[in-house]
């Protein structure tokens, strides 16, 4: 095995151990960067699901006075209903909004539930405007319970919410199982928000009838005070066994205090008092008393979710930080191994491939490029000057020969040019106009061949000498240029005579081409030495049809033919196939 594939496959196995033992590690940390930000992530979704739950259950606060509300209607508790529904909107759109670009299995469930939720949500509204527009005395009337329908619908759409919030509370546990007790505990909190917002509920139609509780209420008020106590208990045991800080033991003593002290009682009191007649207060009165003290609860669900937030958040920029620095400390032993892999590929292996490339490419007749002046005193430098040398030699007889070909090439062209016009000559147009036929039946184009040459022009060689009628030449060459397109084979066949080849060039648009080169050289008179002199030309066109073979040779015998038929009808014209077409201004 040759030094160089021997150093380079050491070096490469090396590297490559190393490069991968960095790579797994970086991986590893990247992966638990993306693991612990995708349950961050997941954490605030549920959040924004909690606070869906939370908007919605406290839309039920202002529907209930709008369904228990007498005639004519107040139009105060329609508007704060509004409010409400367009807060409870902002939060479904707000949660969307993070679930729908989230890519895990668990958000996209959760999407389709909250989607559930928002047109469960639809319809009880919808209900609810349906009641509220019945006379009131309908909706009030003893033993009726028109008014609890609706808020049961608002039930099952917290239920869709709730679940919601307990895929993603789930999802956020899987990623931070540390974090279960403030995590648990805030879905805890935002289930015992919603038990207390349907306790305050069951006096819905006691407070539109101003009739005692009825047997439905009387069954499921205790059964919701026994949920909530047990909720109550549960908050309180995580928040002992999580060790709460102060700002969630501040939240649970307020809780404890508001809702528990105060809310709660009082609706006990309530309940007790309507178990035997009329409540004694009308849905706002109740709601204004009620509500204000479930904010203790959304506070302690807040704090919880705060510091589950706050732990996830640290735990994130430890993954990161770990990341960061093992990067770095991958990336600089891997540079360190590199480095002294360069050094040693520079001082030793590669003046010696590059001289042994150089030789070799000498010995191919190539030259390599001008290598940097050699300093070096030791055997390495005296084979570099060596092979510098050898250079040079190589170097002086190659442009020799570069210097032939460049005159063979300019042999080459001047045979094949015109001397006088710089157009090709008959040679070359033979040549080119093979290739032009070839591509032309390749195609299937319609080809064109057009003979022009100046009438009368030995009269102007006669009476004005042969350097005008060289200069004549000149400018028709230059003329009949300007008018050829592309692609088209313009040629000096001899003396005054000029050819076109045109392919892709049907009869009409090579009469036209003839037209125009017949106007370009005689509708305006040349000006050799300064003197106007009038030259007209005629043009011999000759056609061959899209797909036909046809040689060469017989499309300049059809256009000699009609070139000598432009000729015999008078000059200065075209003729096509016999027939010629006399010019606009011909006598």
């Amino acid at each position: 095995m040759r030094l160089s594939r021997l150093f380079l496959l050491t070096t490469g196995l090396l590297l490559s151990l190393v490069t991968a033992l960095l790579l797994r590690s970086v991986w590893a940390d990247r992966h638990t960067v993306s693991t612990a930000e995708l349950g961050l992530a997941t954490m605030e979704r549920a959040h924004l699901a909690m606070l869906v739950a939370e908007k919605a259950s406290a839309e039920r606060g202002p529907a209930i006075p709008v369904l228990n509300d007498g005639e004519p209607a107040n139009p105060a508790l329609r508007q704060r209903l509004t409010e409400f529904r367009a807060a409870t909107d902002a939060a479904f759109d707000a949660a969307l909004a993070a679930l729908a670009p989230a890519p895990d299995t668990a958000s996209r469930r959760a999407q389709a539930e909250l989607e559930q939720a928002r047109r469960e949500m639809a319809a009880a509204r919808h209900e609810v405007d349906r009641i509220a527009a019945l006379p009131a005395a309908e909706r009030r009337s003893p033993g009726t319970r028109l008014t609890r329908a609706p808020i049961d619908q608002m039930f099952r759409v917290i239920d869709t919410v709730l679940g919601c919030v307990t895929t993603l509370s789930a999802a956020a546990e899987a990623v931070y199982p540390g974090l279960s007790m403030p995590l648990v505990g805030a879905r805890h909190a935002a289930e015992l928000r919603e038990y207390a917002g349907r306790l305050g509920s069951q006096f819905t139609t006691a407070l539109a009838t101003q009739q005692p509780l009825g047997e439905r209420e009387r069954r499921e008020i205790p059964e919701l005070i026994g949920r909530i106590e047990q909720l109550h208990s549960l908050i309180t045991l995580q928040a002992r066994v999580g060790q709460a800080g102060s700002a969630l033991r501040a939240a649970l003593d307020g809780m404890d205090a508001r809702y528990f002290g105060i809310g709660l009682p009082f609706v006990r009191a309530v309940a007790a008092q309507a178990e035997q007649r009329a409540p004694g207060m009308d849905s706002a009165q109740f709601v204004a008393r009620y509500v204000p003290p479930m904010q203790s609860i959304v506070a302690l669900r807040d704090a919880m979710f705060d510091t589950a937030r706050q732990a996830a958040g640290a735990e994130v920029a430890a993954a990161r930080s770990r990341l960061l620095v093992n990067t770095v400390l991958g990336v600089a032993v891997l540079g360190l191994e590199l480095s002294v892999f360069l050094l040693i590929r520079h001082r030793v292996l590669l003046p010696l491939l590059r001289s042994t490339r150089a030789m070799n490419a000498i010995m191919a007749g190539e030259i390599p490029e001008e290598p940097p002046p050699v300093t070096r005193r030791d055997e390495i430098g005296d084979m570099k000057r060596a092979v510098a040398a050898l250079r040079e030699a190589t170097l002086r007889r190659r442009t020799l020969e570069r210097e032939r070909e460049q005159l063979f090439e300019q042999l080459r062209i001047a045979s094949d040019t015109d001397f006088l016009t710089s157009l090709p000559n008959r040679r070359a147009f033979t040549g080119r106009a093979a290739d032009l036929l070839a591509q032309a039946r390749r195609q299937r184009w319609p080809v064109a061949l057009l003979v022009f040459d100046l009438d009368h022009f030995k009269r102007v060689n006669d009476q004005h000498g042969h350097q005008v009628g060289d200069q004549v030449l000149c400018e028709a060459a230059r003329r009949a240029r300007s008018q050829v397109r592309q692609g088209e084979l313009l040629a000096r066949l001899g003396g005054e005579e000029f050819v076109v080849l045109a392919s892709n060039c049907d009869p009409e648009q090579a009469l036209q081409l003839a037209e125009r080169l017949r106007a370009a050289l005689g509708d305006t008179p040349m000006t050799p030495g300064g003197q106007p002199l009038p030259v007209t030309a005629s043009v011999g066109v000759a056609c061959a049809a899209a797909g036909q073979a046809v040689a060469l040779d017989r499309l300049f015998r059809e256009a000699d033919q009609a070139l000598y038929a432009a000729k015999a009808a008078g000059r200065n014209r075209v003729c096509c196939g016999g027939q010629p077409r006399q010019a606009a201004d011909a006598p």
